[in-house]
């Protein structure tokens, strides 16, 4: 157990400091509130009143200025804007109805206000609509124009091609042709959007969707506490959208995150379903820990901290289960990476390693819509490493021998006759060689009408690993959400939640490894009667030859988890534009782990024999409350969009593991009460609190200059009375310089473009709970004094603890050429990190193990991000788009005061990335002696190199460059999807050298052994002598492993993904009341590129963890 020794005087200092904080805040709330009330009330009396100043403008942009002014917006024929005449204005607070007699009393249209709309048609058109409704009886065309979202829009005009025919839509996006035939060409177009021309027959047309023009700068962004148009964004962020990640069959969103988001780096480490994943954002700030993303979820902190506490077959190692595993990616609407400072500062302390959100689908306006998606899928391992065959192990076993001088003893089975000589089994196929499953079923209902929306949904999915055994992963979801709007569209309510339950079950082991290392003669694994084959050796009773490893299979490991995510929203408008806001997120993630240990696992002469079971039972909870006060109007001088808020959160955990021993019975190993033996291994309990108080100014005058302002106060329970708050900022700005006159004048085929830049701290305390406190542990022998266990000091306290601290700058170009059809962006980015948080550890003589302290140290993170989006193909029936992503990092310590004289020496270079290795300089196979040799720091060859003094290499192991490009297809119903992943970094290769290759282990190796050296006068060999004197191998194996060649070139090319569907939408589907029929095929890791070595997967990189599967999925999506 873990005990807390501190000062009561401390924790009222804390709380004083609370207090004075919250009062604070609220003395701001109320001086802001009643600044934006007065704000607000001057303005009222300005809202309906223009005023414009205009010579030969296009009438579009006079809209738009009308727009910003009153609210009013408009409709209009996209196609009859080239019949607008300039427009000259000048007119001081008039009335809306004055401005628009003025603007329209010299152009060849009508208008009409239908609420906040201006409706605005061509006066011919109108008049030969009107004279076809009376002249022509051959038929009537009705029907509804959306968004791709379902959404009516409203004043589209729908004609009938080569006629005089025509309507508009009304406010439910619906219209009528009278008199039109009966076959024929409809074509839709409106200001905005792309035109559409649309086949009929028998007066029968399916609904009509309209895609934005340039829907790639208009798409809305989400960010912290809001929401804003891409084109007016001044931040750098990273946008995937949920349809993007349903083409992926993947257990973990964030994979389908990989190489599609520049800055954005990711490596998964299993291929095991739920294993951990390596997620960093714009490279690593900080020397030890503390560099995971913020993840918010719906508006809710997630806490993406591993929930299990056990080794498992998840890489064989703690903190190896991905939480992110508990979310569902078809419950995903979009995930954001927000990365500069301008992004998020105002989340302070919690991002300065980038921020990535997640938001789910919610309810829309319209008729209930049934949505069923069924999938299933199989797996294999896409990549295995080459490994001797049986007789080239064998003759490799006799060769190390001889050179040895030695002969087969007693437990050299391989050889020494005890196991069949003519046995050469694939242990690969065997152990990992399975066919994985997957799948995957949902089911959501929608909905609602203007003012109230809703959502409803559950899934099933279940992924199985290749391992031989039944063995799965399961996960079974229902989610819900509810949104409404009041009559008078002041009050709005929103409540979202969504649970998730987990079992997984897998061996406690990955037999990746033991598949490749087991000698290809071993015998079978199970005996003909199906019990586990010991393989007993026939001269000596009572002693088995065999270590099998089905054995893992029986000591099974569980994990059964529960995720629940809440989420409500309450916002009331006060005034128009000014608006109270209070949303509450709940979340809790539990799990309870079993890892057993049968006696039917163990080798039978093994003595003594003990069952035995390990129990964890763990929970993170977190509650967060955020009110807020928001203010948004658009008046002649520009748009405002201003928030204040606080922030009051609490987390919590709890891990409580127990092992038991000497069981009665192996059907007894679940219960911990029946253990002959018990014992407690770890019991803790932490509680993190978080406050803070933050604002947000952005100002847009004239759509063109843009300026974002924000700030953050934060309070963490983590640091001690005199660091317990800190201040963060950011300031970004971005220039639409291609709305300027002279560009557009000059420059006709730029059609977008924008300058930005930001710069902002934020912070970091990504440091243990209590960790300023003295920490004690229970004495590790029991040994107790009248009945108490002793303690014994952990860490030593540290007051003075203070926060890490990132500085980032950001600039950016954004431009678009030829309609938009090709858009680039190109992103430079310097990150400094300093104040650095670790633990240090101190000499014994001081009594504590460690101390947690700021190191004078600075990490710095430059890169460029380049995204390049494009559609060479843009018709009615053929579409083709793709886009291309790359990011050049480069990570560097650029100071760390007394490196020389610190324990890091060894570790760090000033001027160097924190992720370099110092090794040896390999030198080849010395052709006399047989053994590993190196080039020392005197430039000599030896065998038994110095360390650290001969390590005078350094291994950089950061990606060079990482990013993915895609292309898209659509033919009619057609939609195929291609997608490629790259990076490029040097990497560990751990079977470069083999597992002492001849020695009396056992084990297979790679084939790369077949080239060794094998007499006096070899030259070029690569792999050393193999001998079965271990301790002449032994020392210059290991120092090999510490050298340049131990690391080899993991640039890969990866066919990640490719998605084919076809979608039926006819008329006969519509008769049957469904919406939308559509089939697919998806495939995923479906071939890589590379020269990594052995055959080994360029991302996981070891062949003891599996690497990713290669995936074939088929599914059904059903829409009525």
């Amino acid at each position: 157990m873990n005990y807390l020794i501190h000062t009561a005087s401390a924790m009222r200092i804390i709380m004083r400091k609370c207090r004075y904080s919250i009062h604070q805040c609220t003395r701001v709330m109320k001086l802001i509130l009643i600044f934006l009330i007065t704000f607000q009330a001057s303005a009222l009396a300005l809202a309906q009143q223009v005023t414009l100043n205009f010579k030969d403008a296009p009438i579009t942009k006079v809209l738009r200025s009308i727009q910003m002014q009153t609210g009013y917006g408009y409709s209009m024929d996209g196609a009859e804007v080239k019949y607008a005449k300039p427009v000259t204005l000048n007119l001081k607070n008039a009335t809306i109805e004055e401005t628009l007699q003025n603007l329209f009393s010299n152009q060849p249209f009508n208008y009409k206000i239908v609420g906040k709309v201006i409706k605005i048609t061509h006066k011919e058109v109108e008049r030969a609509s009107t004279s076809s409704v009376t002249t022509e009886k051959d038929g009537e065309i009705t029907g509804q124009v959306t968004d791709k979202d379902g959404k009516p829009l409203v004043g589209a005009t729908v004609s009938v091609k080569d006629g005089s025919l025509g309507a508009v839509t009304d406010a439910n996006g619906r219209f009528k042709i009278i008199g039109a035939p009966a076959n024929g060409t409809l074509v839709i177009t409106m200001i905005g959007r792309e035109t559409r021309q649309v086949n009929y027959k028998s007066n029968l047309v399916s609904p009509i969707v309209l895609l934005e023009v340039n829907a790639a700068l208009k798409e809305v962004q989400v960010i912290a506490y809001g929401e804003v148009e891409k084109r007016f964004s001044t931040s750098n962020i990273g946008t995937i959208s949920g349809e993007t990640i349903a083409k992926q069959p993947v257990g973990n969103p964030l994979l389908a995150l990989q190489g599609r988001v520049p800055g954005l780096f990711i490596q998964q480490n299993s291929g095991v379903p739920g294993s951990a994943i390596s997620v960093t954002v714009q490279g690593q700030n900080s020397l030890r820990n503390g560099n995971l993303p913020f993840y918010v979820i719906d508006g809710v902190p997630y806490q993406p901290n591993t929930i299990s506490s056990q080794n498992t077959a998840l890489v064989m190692s703690p903190n190896s289960y991905s939480n992110l595993s508990f979310i569902n990616p078809a419950d995903i609407e979009s995930i954001e990476v927000l990365k500069d400072a301008d992004a998020t500062a105002i989340y302070g302390s919690r991002a300065a390693n980038g921020a990535i959100l997640i938001t789910t689908k919610k309810g829309k306006a319209g008729q209930t819509k049934v949505d069923l998606n069924l999938q299933t899928g199989w797996g294999k391992v896409a990549k295995t490493p080459d490994m001797l065959s049986g007789p080239e192990y064998l003759a490799m076993r006799h060769e190390a021998f001889q050179i040895g001088k030695t002969t087969p003893g007693i437990t050299d089975y391989d050889v020494n006759g005890v196991w069949d000589t003519s046995r050469n089994v694939n242990w690969r196929k065997e152990l990992v060689g399975n066919t994985a499953q997957f799948q995957n079923l949902q089911a959501s209902v929608s909905g609602g009408s203007e003012g109230t929306q809703f959502l409803a949904g559950a899934a099933y999915i279940r992924e199985t690993p290749v391992f031989a055994g039944n063995f799965s992963d399961v996960k079974t979801s229902v989610r819900f959400n509810i949104n409404n709007i009041s009559p008078n569209k002041k009050f709005n309510f929103f409540l979202s939640g969504s649970y998730l339950q987990g079992n997984n079950q897998l061996p406690n082991v990955d037999f990746s490894n033991v598949s490749a290392t087991l000698a290809p003669n071993a015998p079978d694994l199970y005996n003909p009667d199906g019990t586990l084959n010991w393989s007993p050796d026939p001269t000596r009773p009572n002693v088995n030859t065999f270590q099998n490893p089905a054995a893992g299979a029986l000591r099974r490991y569980s994990i059964k988890s529960r995720n629940l995510v809440g989420n409500s929203t309450i916002s009331y408008e006060l005034i128009p534009g000014l608006a109270l806001k209070s949303s509450f997120g709940y979340n809790r993630l539990t799990s309870d782990e079993l890892t057993i240990n049968p006696t039917a696992a163990a080798k039978p002469d093994v003595l003594p024999i003990r069952n035995s079971a390990l129990y964890s039972d763990k929970s993170i909870e977190t509650w967060i409350i955020e009110p807020q006060l928001t203010f948004r109007k658009s008046y002649s001088f520009g748009s405002i969009d201003a928030l204040v808020g606080s922030t009051f959160q609490e987390t919590g955990s709890y891990l409580l593991a127990l092992t038991g021993g000497d069981y009665a019975s192996d059907a007894l190993l679940a219960d911990y009460n029946a253990a002959g033996i018990k014992s407690v291994n770890q019991s803790i309990q932490a509680t993190y609190r978080y406050s803070a108080i933050f604002g947000r100014l952005n100002y847009r005058y004239n759509d063109r200059y843009i300026i974002n302002l924000a700030a953050r106060r934060d309070g963490s329970s983590r640091f001690g009375s005199k660091n317990l708050f800190h201040n963060f900022y950011s300031v970004g700005g971005a220039w639409l310089f291609s709305e300027e006159h002279f560009i557009k004048e000059h420059f006709p085929v730029l059609n977008f473009g924008k300058l930005r830049a930001s710069y902002g701290t934020t912070g970091n305390d990504q440091i243990g709970d209590y960790a300023f406190y003295s920490l004690y542990d229970n004495y590790g022998v029991d040994l107790p004094i009248l009945g108490t266990t002793g303690l014994v000091p952990r860490g030593l306290s540290n007051a003075y603890l203070q926060w890490e601290e990132t500085r980032k700058l950001n600039m950016g170009l954004d431009f678009g050429i030829i309609d938009n059809r090709i858009m680039v962006s190109a992103n430079y980015f310097r990150n400094r990190s300093s104040n650095q948080l670790l633990s240090q550890n101190l000499t014994i003589v001081t009594g504590f193990g460690e101390v947690p302290r700021n190191l004078p140290a600075t990490v710095q993170n430059t890169g460029w991000e380049f995204t390049l989006d494009y559609e060479p193909i843009r018709g009615n029936n053929f579409r083709w788009r793709g886009s291309a992503n790359i990011t050049i990092p480069k990570n560097k310590l650029i100071r760390y005061d007394g490196l020389e004289t610190s324990s890091d020496r060894n570790a760090y270079v000033i001027g160097e990335s924190i992720r370099i290795r110092k090794v040896f300089v390999y030198s080849g196979v010395n052709p006399q002696t047989g053994l590993y040799q190196f080039t020392n720091a005197k430039g000599e060859l030896t065998s038994s190199p110095s360390d650290p003094v001969d390590k005078t290499a350094l291994i950089n192991l950061d990606p060079k460059w990482y990013g993915g490009f895609s292309n898209t297809f659509s033919y009619k119903g057609f939609d195929l999807d291609i997608f490629f992943q790259f990076a490029s970094q040097k990497a560990a290769a751990s079977s470069r050298f083999g597992n002492f290759p001849g020695t009396s282990f056992n084990t297979n190796q790679p084939s790369i052994v077949l080239n060794r050296w094998h007499k006096p006068g070899d030259d070029g060999a690569q792999i050393q002598k193999v001998s079965s004197n271990f301790i002449e191998v032994l020392f210059p194996s290991i120092l090999a492993s510490s050298s340049t060649e131990a690391y080899s070139d993991a640039t890969y090319l990866r066919l990640k993904n490719v998605s084919l569907s076809y979608s039926l939408n006819s008329n006969l589907l519509k008769k049957a009341h469904i919406t939308n029929v559509r089939f697919y095929v998806q495939g995923q890791n479906l071939l890589t590129f590379t020269n990594f070595f052995g055959g080994l997967d360029p991302e996981t990189r070891s062949q003891g963890a599996l690497g990713p599967l290669r995936m074939i999925t088929l599914g059904t999506q059903l829409t009525f």
